[in-house]
Order: C-alpha cells, then sequence, then structure tokens
C-alpha cells in the first residue's frame, strides 16, 4: 500500500514540474522568436530528458542530470550568428553581432581581421571560401552544429566562451572533411574574439606535419594573433587542464588516465578515431615523439561545464608562441568521474593557407567565363615581359635602353599637350605612335566611369581606384586581373552616396567624361593621321610605323591592348545598367552601342546612361 502512495506522490510530482517546465519553455520561447528565428539549419545537440526520469535518475545515482533548461545569452548570440550564416543574411547585418574591436581569426587565412569594417569587406569578399567567412548563396551548403558548450555570463568587465563543434551539409548530405571548431569569447553579449579551424583534407598530414613543424622550430616566429581569454576561470582543475598539464611535462600514461577506459578520440591530424585508453596512450607517445621537448600545449581559454569543455589553444617553443600552431578541442565529460570520454583536436592549418585561393576559385565557379581574362592576363604578361619571337622587339626584362627611351618620350607627350603646344622639352615620336599610345590612355581613363563598381557593400580584391592608376602605365596588365577577380554585382538599386570615396562618386558619375575623353581620343587620332608633318602623308607615315611596329616591343604591346579593351569593354555595361535600376530588355540601344562599338561607343554610354540618384 504504502509503494502505491508513494507512487502516486512521484506522479504527482512529475505533472507539477512537467507543467512548471512547460510555462518556462512557453515564455523561454516567447522571449527567443523576439530576439531571433530557431536555428533551421542546425542540428541542436541539446534534448531535455523526462524531468521523472531524472529524478529516479538521481535517487539512483547511475546517470547525470539534464542539461540545463536556460541557455545562457551568449550561447543564444553565437547560435543566432551562426543561424545568420545558414540564412545567407547580408554581411552587414552580420555585423550586428560583434563588437567594435572584434579580432576574427579564419585560419583558412594567413592574417587576422581586426574591427568591424574589415571584418565587413572580408564577408563580402570572400563569401564561399570558409563557413564562417560566409556561405555562397547557391551552393546548398549549410553548418550544422554537432554540439556547443558555454561558461560564463559577459559583461563590460568580464568574458563569456562559447565553443561550437560543427560539420557542413550539402543538400542534407555531409560534406566530407568539414568537421570544424570555432571558440568565440563575449563581451556585453557581443563576439569579441573567433577563431575557427577547420580539419585538414584528406589524407591527413600525420606524423609528417608534426616532423616538419620540428624541423622548421628554430626558425619560425609568432606572426599569428593568440587570442586569451581575459575573463575569470574555475578555480577547480578539471580534468582537461590536468591532461593539458601531464602532456606538458611528457607523462603520456598520466594524460592517459584522465580518459575513460572506453573513450573516442579524433585527432584530425591523423586518419580514424584512437578508441580506448590504451591506444590513446600510444598515439600520444607517438605524437611526444614526433615534438621537440621545447614545444608546450597553452590553453588560451575554456567554455566548459561538468559535461563538457571547448579549449583554445597555441603552442609554444621555449616560452615563445609558434605561428600558425593554434586549435581548438571540444571534449564530453563523465558526469560520475569528470574524465573525458570523447575529444576532438582540430590544429590551425599550416601554410599555404588556400583561404584567398579559395575565394578566387568560387568566382570562377559561379562565373566560367572568367577563366577568359584570366587565361589572356596569363599570355599578355608571358608575351609582353618574358617570350621573345612573337611580338618584335626584345623582351622586357632585358632592358633595352631604347625602350626606356621611348616610354620616357610617350609620357612626356601625354595627352599631346606638350606637342601641341610646342614646348621646348616636347620630344619628336612617330605621330602614329603617339596617336595610338594616348588613344589606349583616354581609353583606360574612361573607366574610370564605373567607380559605381567598388562600393563599401561590393569590394573587390583588387579595388578599382588603383586598378584604374595602375591602367595608365600597364594597361591590360592592370585591367585583366580585375575582371576576373571583381566581385559579382547582386545590386539592383545602387546611390550615388553608396561609391566608396566623395572624389571616386564625382568622377564616376560626371556627366562630361564621356565626351572629355572621346574628345581626347579624337584628337589623338587625327593627330595620329595629320600630325608631325615632317613624317609625310598617309601613305609614308603608315609604312614608316610599319617598319617602327616591326622592331618595337612596346608599340606592338599597344595594339594588342587596343583589341583587349575592345573585347572587354561591354564586360562592364549589363552590371552598370542593373545598379541604375535598368531591366536586361530595357536601353537595349545604348546597350549595344556601349558593348560593341569600340571606344565611341563607350563614350556615347557614358554620356546617355541614366545617372545614379542620391540616397534617400
Amino acid at each position: 500500500m504504502k509503494l502505491i502512495e508513494v507512487s502516486l506522490l512521484l506522479l504527482s510530482l512529475q505533472k507539477a514540474y512537467i507543467l512548471a517546465f512547460s510555462v518556462k519553455a512557453t515564455i523561454s520561447k516567447t522571449r527567443a522568436s523576439q530576439q531571433s528565428a530557431s536555428l533551421l539549419a542546425t542540428k541542436s545537440p541539446f534534448t531535455f530528458e523526462n524531468p521523472f526520469a531524472s529524478f529516479m535518475d538521481f535517487l539512483q545515482k547511475d546517470s547525470s542530470p539534464s542539461f540545463p533548461i536556460n541557455k545562457s545569452s551568449d550561447q543564444e548570440t553565437v547560435e543566432s550568428f551562426i543561424e545568420s550564416l545558414n540564412l545567407r543574411r547580408d554581411p552587414a547585418d552580420l555585423l550586428t553581432f560583434f563588437d567594435e574591436d572584434i579580432q576574427f581569426v579564419d585560419a583558412a587565412f594567413y592574417n587576422p581581421i581586426i574591427g568591424k569594417e574589415k571584418l565587413l569587406r572580408h564577408f563580402y569578399l570572400n563569401k564561399g571560401s570558409t563557413p564562417l567567412s560566409t556561405l555562397s548563396s547557391n551552393s546548398g551548403i549549410n553548418i550544422v552544429v554537432d554540439d556547443i558548450v558555454a561558461s560564463g555570463q559577459s559583461t563590460s568587465d568580464d568574458n563569456a566562451n562559447v565553443c561550437v563543434l560543427y560539420h557542413l551539409e550539402k543538400d542534407g548530405t555531409r560534406v566530407n572533411d568539414s568537421t570544424a571548431i570555432s571558440f568565440y569569447s563575449l563581451k556585453n553579449n557581443l563576439i569579441s574574439q573567433v577563431l575557427d579551424v577547420t580539419e585538414p583534407a584528406s589524407p591527413k598530414p600525420g606524423d609528417r606535419g608534426l616532423k616538419l613543424l620540428k624541423s622548421v622550430s628554430s626558425i619560425i616566429g609568432d606572426e599569428s594573433i593568440v587570442l586569451k581569454d581575459e575573463g575569470s576561470t574555475d578555480p577547480q582543475r578539471s580534468s582537461v587542464e590536468g591532461y593539458f598539464d601531464a602532456w606538458n611535462k611528457r607523462d603520456m600514461k598520466m594524460a592517459a588516465s584522465l580518459f575513460t577506459n572506453d573513450c573516442s578520440v579524433r585527432d584530425f591530424q591523423y586518419d580514424g578515431t584512437f578508441s580506448g585508453r590504451d591506444e590513446l596512450e600510444a598515439h600520444l607517445q607517438r605524437v611526444n615523439d614526433s615534438l621537440p621537448r621545447s614545444f608546450n600545449f597553452v590553453i588560451d581559454g575554456m567554455a566548459s561545464t561538468d559535461k563538457k569543455a571547448g579549449v583554445l589553444w597555441h603552442v609554444e617553443n621555449n616560452g615563445k608562441p609558434l605561428a600558425f600552431t593554434r586549435g581548438c578541442s571540444f571534449y564530453s565529460l563523465d558526469y560520475k568521474s569528470g574524465l573525458i570520454k570523447t575529444g576532438y583536436d582540430i590544429p590551425e592549418k599550416a601554410p599555404p593557407k588556400l583561404g584567398a585561393f579559395k575565394t578566387v576559385l568560387s568566382k570562377f565557379e559561379d562565373e566560367p567565363i572568367r577563366a577568359l581574362p584570366a587565361f589572356l592576363w596569363v599570355a599578355y604578361m608571358y608575351i609582353l615581359f618574358i617570350s621573345d619571337g612573337i611580338l618584335p622587339g626584345a623582351n622586357a626584362l632585358q632592358l633595352e635602353q631604347r625602350t626606356w627611351e621611348e616610354v620616357r618620350d610617350l609620357s612626356l607627350n601625354f595627352f599631346l599637350v606638350s606637342p601641341i603646344l610646342n614646348l621646348p622639352f616636347a620630344p619628336v615620336v612617330h605621330p602614329m605612335l603617339e596617336g595610338v599610345f594616348n588613344l589606349l590612355l583616354a581609353w583606360a581613363a574612361m573607366f574610370a566611369g564605373f567607380l559605381s563598381d567598388e562600393r563599401r557593400n561590393k569590394p573587390n580584391l583588387l579595388p578599382f581606384g588603383p586598378i584604374l592608376v595602375g591602367m595608365q602605365f600597364l594597361t591590360s596588365g592592370f585591367l585583366l586581373p580585375y575582371l576576373f577577380t571583381r566581385s559579382r554585382e547582386t545590386a539592383y538599386e545602387v546611390y550615388k552616396d553608396d561609391i566608396d570615396g566623395e572624389l571616386q562618386a564625382k568622377l564616376g558619375e560626371w556627366r562630361p567624361l564621356g565626351v572629355m575623353l572621346g574628345s581626347i581620343g579624337t584628337v589623338s587620332i587625327a593627330w595620329g593621321l595629320f600630325g608631325r608633318p615632317e613624317f609625310g602623308e598617309f601613305n609614308e607615315r603608315y609604312q614608316s610605323f610599319i617598319d617602327l611596329l616591326s622592331i618595337d616591343r612596346v608599340g606592338s604591346s599597344f595594339l594588342v591592348d587596343l583589341a583587349i579593351f575592345a573585347g572587354f569593354q561591354g564586360w562592364f555595361i549589363d552590371d552598370d545598367l542593373q545598379r541604375r535600376g535598368v531591366q536586361s530588355d530595357e536601353e537595349t540601344m545604348l546597350r549595344n552601342v556601349g558593348k560593341y562599338v569600340p571606344f565611341f561607343g563607350l563614350a556615347y554610354y557614358l554620356t546617355f546612361r541614366p545617372g545614379l540618384s542620391a540616397s534617400p
């Protein structure tokens, strides 16, 4: 009878517990919905156990308590950031999760990103290169959280830490070699520091990577940023901290004893999983033999509970941090013993770091036609500077005196000001060569009408302003790489104020630009045909010009540049009309003249295209 009464009592307690839990969950859900949507693409590892079962487990003392019901606001900030990445939110919206002085380290790139403005540029430029550098809109890839741990509460004085173990999935299928760990520090509920490391591609480096690090440890220094937790630490030493301490003392038996007998550890420097304490100890001993005794692993920050821990660390050699040796680890702990049950260790990838390469590669994947200017640029640079026999004259690397004198003389006659004014220092150069040279420079300057291609929310790997200046010296040598690395235009409404820099905005939208440069080009053509009468009539000067080109590398390259400009001036037109609100089937005549009529068509387009309006 008493057993029945106890059962009824426990059942009543369970119902009361469930009711209280439901009310609290409803309130939490309402609050959470006001801050952000649920993590649509994130598989949360957090599940709540039946409270009655938890109560019975506590009585029986054979299981750990359930996960806490409430997440910290700092954890919610990180989860919302990941959700926003999966939802392909605009990078400007992503900045709301970050502190003004954010230190963002994506280990796929060499340099840390410091400050929100630089982070915004990084997000826009490197979309699709790595998960935390924003995901491309058409990739089908999402971040899937495997586990997460948070500790501390961020304030203006104290940091909170959050560590996330995740992988990538494409259209619901796991992406190979995509396991990653990111470690966040937050201040005032804003992310102030990030380190993100991803597992190396298969086959894993194994002992080779460690031995290479050992061999170069005496010559590499600290060229990276070490993120350190400035918050308080738990005064009670955990098994995770004890493991790092034992490792640094080279006591691998002690280090392995801090894991459960049936532990499972993934060191992503190696293929496969190390199962059981004995196998783990053998692995630790092998790693120990591959590294010098002067190496120590230093914990920079921890996010931990009684069930799991995330660790941010780096390697030091004789007390000095080593470049490219940061890493993150994620451990689950046995609640009863405090020993480590599972572990994931991911070191920072050693150079070469491929983040920037993947950024460029993603542009070719989105628009394969970019391969055309890329191929032409390689051919152009080889033919102009290195090859012998393809173009007449000596290659540029021979530093032929006559070539440099010709370049000097043409520069002095820039835009024909000196010869037209008959200035005493104006050198005498073949008028057709002068005409071609100045026509080419006027054409190159006309691309300034597309300065709206560079904006705060559309930065380019090669900033367009310096590219325009470079085109006055090496024309296609600067234009072609810009074409195959520039960011894709996605905006359908751009304002004049969006252009980077007041001068750039005025110059890029200056209506007389096309007329002025078109006039300079016209004068250059006329000068080539009729200037300097001493060079004779058309037939005579044309023949002497052909004779000059037969031995002149510089003059021959000008003709190549004219052909390249004619072929690629139209690459800017469609995007330029798009950001002016013109649909693809509108302004057909203006569009076609600008794209297909060399030089004068571009001058006409810049003169009669719709203007950008001022921001409302």
